[in-house]
């Protein structure tokens, strides 16, 4: 495993996984577990290098009506290109977590081909119709094959917000993780790690 800093020093990033691997996953995420590994044991399996990127609320606001760059475009410009000078000119995949999901978004946006493979997970849909209506333009623009992943039960982000998304993307494949036992639960990254990462490392099975 190894830590420094991100592009501009502002977003701490942490790797693990394989360091020499050709191909390159990049996490993105909020909140206390936004550095760590979301299962070793599934990771270590794969020929990936995993990238996790620091980053706290502030960092993905985007309200609507913002005049002028948001913070999330501002966060999105340059770990886009942090991405894309640790890619070596190779394609990445890019993860999504939770609320961090938007700021996935804009930077698939940013690199185009650069990202070939995109997973959202618990992504909730844009709250208001303005926000909507401004992620689908930004939705247009991916080409990546993605994947989105929602619980049943997520209070946050069910069926109704993977089929908003599917709507909006070229290439999209909704799968849906059953309830769990707590009800109204978030569905949480460790127990769809090892979908996500045959989603967005494919072929690196070691």
């Amino acid at each position: 495993m190894t830590k420094g800093p991100a592009p501009d020093a502002s977003y701490e990033n942490r790797s693990f996984g394989a360091p020499g691997a050709d191909r390159t996953v990049v996490l993105l995420r909020s909140g206390v577990s936004t550095l760590s590994d979301p299962r070793p044991d599934v990771t270590a399996r794969r020929d990936a290098r995993i990238v996790a990127v620091g980053l706290t609320v502030d960092d993905i606001d985007d309200p609507a009506a913002y005049r002028g760059a948001t913070p999330a475009e501002a966060t999105a410009t340059v770990i886009a290109r942090f991405i894309a000078e640790e890619a070596h000119g190779r394609p990445v995949g890019l993860v999504g977590v939770g609320e961090a999901g938007e700021l996935a978004i804009m930077i698939a946006a940013h690199l185009g081909e650069g990202v070939d493979r995109l997973a959202l997970v618990a992504v909730p849909r844009p709250e208001s119709e303005l926000g909507a209506s401004e992620v689908a333009e930004v939705l247009d623009r991916i080409a990546a094959k993605t994947l989105l992943m929602n619980g049943q039960a997520d209070p946050m982000a069910a069926s109704g917000a993977a089929r908003w998304f599917k709507d909006h993307l070229a290439s999209a494949r909704v799968e849906m993780v059953p309830k769990t036992d707590a009800l109204e639960a978030r569905l949480i990254l460790a127990d769809v790690w090892e979908r996500v990462l045959s989603h967005v490392a494919p072929g690196t099975v070691r």
